[in-house]
């Protein structure tokens, strides 16, 4: 049997067993996966069926089976043909494969190993939803500064979801559990075919005007694409997006997107997350208002008692120190000032009186008159211009002499 055969031992009749070759695991293993490699029915194959236990791990490969009625085929994407996508996986979504049927030797199991998938029977679907997440995106729809904080205590939560679904029981059972007590309002709508659309419009309105509620979670369970489509309306997002309230998206499961998802102002994984995200836990609430409590009163005794400890220092200061003293010490003061300050102007006066002595000095030493008291004389003419020369004095014919102590006339005869 193409060398993998079973040899006979000589027995024979009927019932005999017939023992072959003693094999490793791993020899059958490798050749049953030589045998479906080159099969040419098993190479390039498309592969279609629903999506289910769908994971991604963080080296990026991603592991899934895809079945139908009539059973599950194993299935494995390796990292590099997974980053090639241009849509995301999840549970209930209907594909088409393409790939080869191989065997995982070690654990003795065959699976198609994924090069490529895409939308079965959904792409139309795939295609208006991303016209659609385009479009609301391109207007700003989408955007992180139009996202509404949720209240840190609402005084009540709306659901606008089924009233029969799983949904509104996990969503009551994790808000009792977390804050007892607290309100929750339900708005009922369809969350699946023609009328849900309208609904949940009609019911996220209807929590805006009675104004009951400070939070609105929208949403339903897990399913395909066709089951969530509701929530990919374009009148529903522009809805939510206009919505008074704050809203919280949570449909279908962690893996599933939406519209609403991204035109929400939070989306939640699942309908329990949304739960916990809308109403805080009590007793951890209760536990941080106490502590606030601590701290604000040991605050405001620090504060007290630094105070006393103040006023008690102002009242043993002015008790050690009366006003007389205070107004003696004063006095004190001022007298020292004054007295500082009338040598301080007598200083400055003679220092004064010294400059202008030393700059008289100076002037006087530059004035002619101390010349003329030394014997000499200036000779002018009779319009005063100074005389320099003995013939300028001649063609004058005289001029006046000025001495140290007056002025003569003369005249020059010859």
């Amino acid at each position: 049997m193409n060398g993998f055969g079973f040899g006979n031992s000589g027995n024979s009749g009927p019932g005999a067993p017939r023992p072959g070759r003693t094999l490793r695991v791993s020899d059958v293993n490798n050749y049953i996966k030589s045998l479906l490699m080159y099969d040419a029915n098993l190479t390039g194959i498309c592969v279609t069926g629903e999506i289910s236990n769908f994971k991604r791990y963080s080296s990026g490969h991603a592991y899934f089976s895809l079945k139908d009625p009539g059973g599950v085929l194993k299935c494995v994407m390796f990292a590099n043909q997974f980053r090639k996508l241009d849509f995301m996986p999840a549970d209930g979504m209907k594909v088409g494969a393409f790939g080869n049927i191989g065997v995982y030797e070690r654990d003795g199991v065959y699976q198609l190993y994924v090069d490529n998938m895409r939308p079965d029977g959904v792409g139309a679907l795939y295609e208006q939803f991303e016209k659609l997440k385009q479009k609301l995106a391109a207007e700003g729809l989408f955007d992180e500064t139009h996202k509404r904080p949720l209240p840190m205590l609402p005084k009540a939560v709306g659901v606008v979801t089924s009233p029969t679904g799983a949904v509104i029981r996990d969503i009551h059972n994790v808000i009792s559990r977390r804050f007892p007590g607290m309100p929750i309002i339900l708005y009922p709508a369809s969350v699946q075919g023609a009328a849900a659309p309208g609904e949940l419009i009609s019911g996220l309105m209807k929590a805006q005007t009675e104004n009951t509620v400070d939070v609105v979670i929208i949403g339903r369970g897990g399913g395909s694409i066709e089951d969530l489509w509701a929530f990919n309306d374009e009148k529903l997002a522009r809805a939510v997006y206009s919505s008074a309230l704050p809203v919280i998206s949570a449909v279908g499961h962690e893996t599933d997107f939406t519209i609403c998802d991204f035109v929400a102002d939070l989306r939640a994984p699942t309908p329990s997350a949304a739960a916990e995200l809308a109403v805080p836990e009590l007793d951890a609430l209760t536990y941080t208002l106490g502590q606030y409590e601590e701290r604000l009163t040991a605050a405001a005794r620090n504060v007290g008692e630094t105070r006393r400890r103040e006023l008690e220092r102002v009242k043993a200061g002015l008790s050690f120190n009366s006003l007389s003293n205070l107004l003696k010490v004063k006095r004190q003061l001022l007298s020292r000032n004054e007295g500082a300050l009338r040598t301080l102007s007598e200083s400055r006066v003679r220092m004064a009186q010294l400059k202008l002595d030393k700059l008289s000095g100076q002037l006087n030493a530059y004035s002619h008159r101390d010349v003329l008291k030394r014997g000499y004389a200036l000779v002018r003419s009779d319009s005063g211009a100074l005389v320099k020369s003995a013939a300028e004095l001649r063609e004058q014919g005289g001029g006046t002499v000025e001495m140290f102590d007056g002025s003569v006339d003369v005249s020059v005869d010859k």
